[in-house]
């Protein structure tokens, strides 16, 4: 089978938050015990979030708990999603992306992650299945 594309890192910045979808991890936010769709990459307001690899922006939705968000989809059924920006009109729905492309900037919109310091929510599906997204980022350069 042919291996992914390797993504770039969406943010440059420490995952303060690790992907745990095969065990409860604590929100300070909610103050319980949960699953974690993704990871969090700790970053200041307002650093640039850049697309991990080429794709189309298929969403941009206000999420009442992950704030706004962008969704790409990418080839061979990968699908990313960034959560908690700042803003929703530096790109729009149907547009072709390239890899590193700005989309968009760390925000504080997602509710359920108040609480955490300034970061990125990354999530990636493929298949419409969860994933770690640590199996995809290539590490920093």
């Amino acid at each position: 089978k042919s291996e992914p594309e390797t993504f770039i890192m969406p943010v440059f910045g420490e995952i303060t938050f690790d992907y745990a979808m095969d065990r409860l991890v604590y929100s300070k936010t909610l103050d319980e015990w949960r699953t974690h769709r993704g990871i969090d990459i700790s970053s200041s307001m307002g650093t640039p979030v850049k697309a991990v690899a080429d794709g189309v922006v298929t969403q941009i939705k206000h999420d009442p708990r992950f704030g706004i968000t962008i969704v790409i989809e990418h080839k061979s059924g990968l699908k990313t999603v960034y959560c908690n920006l700042a803003n929703d009109s530096m790109v729009v729905p149907n547009q072709k992306v390239r890899q590193g492309e700005v989309i968009s900037s760390i925000g504080d919109t997602a509710l359920f992650e108040i609480a955490e310091p300034a970061h990125l929510h990354f999530e990636v599906w493929k298949d419409d299945v969860l994933f770690d997204p640590k199996d995809y980022l290539s590490p920093a350069k």
